[in-house]
């Protein structure tokens, strides 16, 4: 029984001292990273690129679709980019991400004409591919792009990684999720972005 005792607390030494690093980790490698060095300074774009985000069973956007859709209109209206490119696959769901923000956005007024999308893309890195890929067909070299804040830093390094000038411009956080959700999706952004820059990027 002492054996058997002996080697639990090994065990959980063990366990604690991988997590406590592994904490460390994933806090300092995003701060360490420059991956995000090349955002533009322009202030003027060819387009707006709103990242998709599941959406509700009913093919409804939820609150976080909402507020990346509310903001990649609030630039549209103020001009900063020319059309607004809605990305997103059905990834949870039969819901495409982008027709979605493309039905919310025209019931909010947005001509169908300002608007683009692309329904190919099932996870950040193909958001960007996708969408660089059809502003190199229209011709355009820059995109302010939009994601929810949490999300900003991850979908910076992928972007760094395409040879366009952008810019990040976040969208609110939900008014109807709690201070320890926010906390939880912020530092599971950073688990994810520490794995992209220790491992890479995967389509």
């Amino acid at each position: 029984m002492t054996k058997i005792k002996q080697i639990l607390i090994r065990i959980l030494r063990v366990f604690f001292i991988s997590l406590f690093f592994g904490v460390i980790v994933t806090l300092l490698v995003p701060y360490l990273s420059d991956s995000c060095n090349k955002n533009s300074e322009i202030k003027k774009f060819d387009v707006i690129i709103v990242l998709g985000s599941p959406a509700e069973e009913n093919c409804e956007p939820g609150s976080i679709l909402k507020d990346r859709i509310t903001k990649g209109i609030e630039l549209l209206k103020l001009g900063i980019g020319k059309k607004i490119l809605f990305t997103g696959s059905s990834v949870r769901n039969n819901c495409a991400e982008a027709k979605v923000m493309e039905a919310y956005a025209i019931s909010k007024g947005v001509s169908k004409n300002h608007i683009l999308t692309e329904v190919r893309a099932e996870n950040t890195f193909q958001n960007a591919y996708y969408s660089v890929k059809q502003m190199k067909k229209l011709n355009f070299k820059s995109a302010a792009i939009v994601t929810s804040e949490p999300h900003i830093k991850r979908a910076c390094a992928v972007f760094s990684k395409f040879d366009i000038e952008y810019s990040m411009f976040p969208s609110e956080n939900p008014s109807n999720i709690s201070r320890l959700q926010l906390l939880l999706w912020k530092f599971g952004e950073r688990m994810i972005l520490t794995h992209h820059i220790i491992f890479g990027h995967s389509g």
